[in-house]
């Protein structure tokens, strides 16, 4: 009965380990899949301020335009 406890106690701590360590490469490569993920979406969310602005500048623009027409209007009229 001891000869089948030592190899089978050892094969449980083997197998044990391989388990661990095949989760533990799992999460890994989830947690980098998501990091890169996260970074796609940083840069885009970049790109989307960028835009955001060059809009608001092109609105600003607009607007001091359609007052300097109202101006013109409001003189000839």
């Amino acid at each position: 009965m001891k000869e089948i406890i030592i190899p089978s106690v050892v094969l449980l701590l083997l197998t044990t380990m391989v388990v661990a360590g095949l989760l533990f490469y799992f999460r890994l490569l989830r947690h980098r899949t998501e990091i890169a993920a996260m970074s796609e979406y940083r840069r885009l969310a970049e790109q989307t301020l960028r835009n955001q602005e060059r809009l608001q500048a092109q609105l600003a623009d607009l607007t001091d335009r359609l007052s300097d027409v109202e101006q013109l209007l409001r003189s000839v009229g």
